[in-house]
């Protein structure tokens, strides 16, 4: 009560037209940080594999070798894919970056096995026995990769490979034309051709 008028004094209420306009702006602040929020937790887009033209980083005549195929009963050479463009890897079981790119050479090997002179595929493992080898590529599924053994990893010296996977591009020639270390995508498979194609033509 006031003392000097003997009135009660109120506090005045804000109306309703002053609440709308203090709670909008704050509304409209918290909606955008939720959008910004939204748009900050979207997965970013896978980006498209897009393999370069290769490089001619090789010019030198592939080493001959004759090694036992993964069956035990042939031996295989390079003059077995004479005419006929050869990408010749070398791989382990234990090394990923090998065993991520077999379904790749798989797909490789099933387009053009029909063509027998065509691009072909060879897969020298080094250092493991037929046995070992045969129940891990069935373990992953992979079953139709031609695959070599050099067991004493004596082939492996001829061509100085240094680092698993290692992959040499032979021209029909006998002759590597370039050398891919790492992991083989399919994509790149083609490129690879294409490159062949184009130097020899």
């Amino acid at each position: 009560m006031d003392i000097l008028t003997g009135m009660t004094s109120q506090k005045p209420t804000p109306s309703p037209t002053l609440l709308i306009l203090l709670i909008l702006p704050l509304f409209g602040i918290f909606v955008a940080l939720l959008m910004l929020a939204l748009e900050t937790r979207q997965p970013a887009a896978a980006p498209t594999f897009a393999p370069a033209p290769p490089r001619v980083i090789a010019n030198f005549k592939a080493p001959d070798f004759e090694l036992p195929m993964l069956d035990g009963l042939t031996l295989v050479s390079p003059a077995d894919y004479a005419r006929r463009p050869l990408f010749l890897n070398f791989w382990a079981t234990w090394c990923q970056p090998c065993v991520r790119e077999l379904p790749a050479f798989e797909e490789f090997v099933a387009e053009h096995s029909a063509d027998p002179d065509g691009p072909a595929l060879l897969a020298i493992n080094l250092g493991e026995g037929a046995a070992e080898i045969s129940g891990f590529l069935d373990s992953i599924g992979v079953r139709n990769v031609p695959v070599a053994l050099d067991i004493n990893e004596v082939v492996k010296l001829d061509y100085g490979v240094q680092n698993l996977p290692t992959t040499f591009v032979i021209d029909g020639a006998g002759t590597v034309r370039h050398v891919k270390l790492g992991e083989m995508q399919y994509e790149e498979m083609g490129v690879y051709l294409q490159a062949l194609k184009d130097e020899t033509a």
